[in-house]
C-alpha cells in the first residue's frame, strides 16, 4: 500500500521494467527504530501509557519545499495545504491534528522553507549537513524533493522515506498531494512514531509463486527474523510485532490489487490473509488506508515519550473551520484590462479565522503552465510584477490558517496590456492605487514594492493642475510597504498622484466617483 497507492499506477510505474513505489526503508533501517517500538509496546502493555481519546493533541509539521541549483522545481504550496488534508484525515481516529509551523529563523521562509536550492538534495539526499542546518527544531520536518534517495537496495522506485538517524521524512514531490487514498505522508509518519513495515523482513525479497518453497513460507524471512504465523502464537516476536495486524510477507508490492487471492501459506501451512489496507503495508487501489487499533495506541505511545517532547507546543487554532464568502475576490473586476502589465494589484477581503491566503496566477484555469505563480501572503493585497504582456490570467485566492488548509477558493480573470509601467525612482520596484476608482476616500491607500530603503514626497494634483494634497518625507522599507493617504473630501473626478524622491518622480491616475 504506502506509496504505491498515492497515484501509483497512473504514474506507470507497472509498465516500466516492472518498476514499483516503494518506501526507502529496508529492515536494516527499520532496526534503527526497533527498540523504540518495543518500548512502546512494553509502555502500552503496562498501561504507562495514557490515550485520552477525547482530547485532540496538535503535532507541528515543517515542510521544505526543496529546489534544484537554480530554485526550479519546487513543489507548489497548494499540494502542501492538501497533503496536509490527507495526512489529517488518515491520524483522525487518533485525535491527532498537524499543523503547519512557522520557521523560527525569518531567512529560512516562515511557514515553508523556500531556501534550499541544491542539486545534492533535490536528486539525492547526501547534502544532510545542509538539511540538518535547516531543519525546523521543533517540527517533524519533511523535505520535498525531486528523487528520494534513501540508499538502500530495495526493488521499486523509492518515493519516500523516514531517516531514523536524521529523525526527519523526505518525499518525492509528486507524491505530495491531497488524493483520498495518498498514503506516502501518512505511512512515512507512521514509521516516524516507530511502526514497522506489516511485512518487515520481506522488504527486499516479497514472497511469491517463484519462490522455491511456495505456497508454504519459510520459517525465518529474507532479513532473518521469524516469519509471522496466521494463528497468531508468535505475533509478539514476529514480523511488525504487532498483533492486530496479520502476516504479510510483503504480498502487496506488485500484486497491483486490494483483494489478495494468491493462497500463500504460513510456515504451519494455513493460508494468509493479509490486511491489505493497512497504511504500513504496500497494496494497491484501495479506497481507504487505516492503523488498526493497536498501531493507532503505539503511535499516541510515540508521541507521548520523552523522545518527542520536542514537538511540545501549546498551539490552539485561530479557527477550525473557515468558510469563504462568495465575494471574497475585491480587486480587478472580472474580465478587465490592467493599466500595466508588469504592475498588477490583487485585493481581497480579509476572511475570518484566516491567517494566510494562497494567491495562485496562470495562464491556464489548471495553474499548470509555465507561467504559473504562487504567493502565500499574509495580507489582504499584492502587488505583482512578474506577469506576461498581453495575456489573459486566471487568480484565485485561498484562504488558510497553520491547521485549516481544506478551504475553498475564488477565481477571477482579468487581462495584461502591452503597456510596461514606468518607474524612474531609484530603489522603486512597484507601485498602484487602491481602490482605484475610490468612493471611500478614507480606504484610499498606495501600495509600493521597494528594492531598497528610500523616501519621497507624495502629492495629489487635480484635473486644473492644483495641488490638493502633500505629504512630505514618507519613508518606504525595503519590501512590500503600505501607505495611507488622507484626502479628506475630494470632489468626483480625475486626479493625479505623484510620487517624487531626490533622484526622480512616478505618476499614476486616481479616479474619485462617489
Amino acid at each position: 500500500m504506502l506509496l504505491l497507492i498515492a497515484g501509483f499506477s497512473a504514474m506507470g510505474w507497472l509498465a516500466a521494467q516492472e518498476q514499483h513505489g516503494v518506501c526507502g526503508n529496508s529492515a536494516e533501517d527499520q532496526l534503527l527504530f526497533r527498540d523504540r517500538l518495543i518500548s512502546n509496546l512494553e509502555n502500552t502493555h503496562s498501561g504507562q501509557v495514557v490515550a485520552d481519546r477525547g482530547a485532540i493533541q496538535y503535532v507541528p509539521v515543517h515542510f521544505h519545499l526543496v529546489g534544484d541549483a537554480q530554485g526550479g522545481g519546487k513543489v507548489k504550496e497548494l499540494k502542501v495545504l492538501e497533503q496536509m488534508c490527507a495526512l489529517n484525515a488518515a491520524y483522525a481516529p487518533m485525535d491527532i491534528r498537524f499543523y503547519l509551523r512557522p520557521h523560527p529563523d525569518p531567512a529560512k521562509g516562515t511557514l515553508f522553507n523556500y531556501t534550499i536550492n541544491a542539486t545534492n538534495v533535490y536528486s539525492n539526499q547526501t547534502a544532510w549537513l545542509t538539511m540538518n542546518t535547516n531543519r525546523h527544531p521543533n517540527a517533524i520536518n519533511i523535505y520535498v524533493v525531486d528523487q528520494a534517495v534513501s540508499g538502500n537496495n530495495n526493488p521499486g522506485v523509492t518515493l519516500a522515506y523516514y531517516s531514523g538517524n536524521r529523525d526527519w521524512i523526505v518525499s518525492r514531490r509528486d507524491y505530495v498531494n491531497g488524493n483520498a487514498n495518498n498514503s506516502t505522508i501518512p505511512h512515512e509518519v507512521g514509521h516516524f512514531f516507530s511502526l514497522n513495515h506489516t511485512f518487515y523482513g520481506w522488504e527486499s525479497n516479497p514472497f511469491e509463486s517463484t519462490d522455491p518453497s511456495w505456497p508454504v513460507a519459510p520459517i525465518l524471512s529474507p532479513a532473518g527474523n521469524p516469519t509471522e504465523k496466521a494463528n497468531g502464537t508468535n505475533c509478539g516476536t514476529a514480523g511488525d510485532l504487532i498483533c492486530d495486524t496479520p502476516p504479510d510477507y510483503n504480498f502487496g508490492l506488485g500484486y497491483g490489487s486490494c483483494t489478495y487471492t494468491a493462497g500463500a501459506k504460513d510456515p504451519t501451512g494455513t493460508i494468509v490473509d493479509p490486511m491489505e489496507n493497512n497504511m504500513m503495508g504496500y497494496f494497491e487501489t484501495c479506497t481507504e488506508y487505516v492503523f488498526t487499533p493497536q498501531q493507532q495506541t503505539i503511535i499516541l505511545a510515540d508521541l507521548a515519550s520523552s523522545q518527542r517532547n520536542y514537538l511540545d507546543n501549546n498551539f490552539t487554532p485561530v479557527a477550525t473551520e473557515i468558510i469563504t464568502p462568495a465575494d471574497l475576490l475585491v480587486a480587478p473586476a472580472a474580465g478587465v484590462t490592467m493599466p500595466y502589465y508588469d504592475e498588477v494589484l490583487l485585493e481581497w477581503q480579509s476572511v475570518t479565522g484566516a491567517a494566510y491566503y494562497l494567491l495562485e496566477m496562470d495562464i491556464v484555469s489548471s495553474y499548470t503552465s509555465q507561467f504559473a505563480q504562487s504567493f502565500v501572503v499574509a495580507a489582504t493585497s499584492k502587488l505583482v510584477t512578474t506577469l506576461q504582456p498581453n495575456r489573459n490570467y486566471y487568480w484565485r485566492v485561498r484562504p488558510f490558517n497553520e491547521y485549516v488548509t481544506c478551504t475553498t477558493p475564488r477565481q477571477r480573470t482579468f487581462r495584461t496590456p502591452t503597456t510596461s509601467a514606468v518607474r524612474s525612482i531609484e530603489g522603486l520596484s512597484a507601485w498602484q492605487i487602491a481602490p482605484n476608482p475610490v468612493s471611500n476616500l478614507s480606504e484610499v491607500a498606495l501600495a509600493v514594492t521597494a528594492e531598497n530603503n528610500f523616501d519621497a514626497t507624495i502629492r495629489v494634483f487635480d484635473a486644473a493642475g492644483r495641488q490638493v494634497y502633500e505629504q512630505v518625507g514618507v519613508i518606504f522599507s525595503a519590501g512590500e510597504n503600505r501607505y495611507d493617504l488622507s484626502l479628506g473630501d475630494l470632489k468626483n473626478g480625475l486626479y493625479q498622484v505623484l510620487m517624487q524622491s531626490g533622484n526622480g518622480q512616478s505618476v499614476r491616475k486616481l479616479a474619485v466617483l462617489r
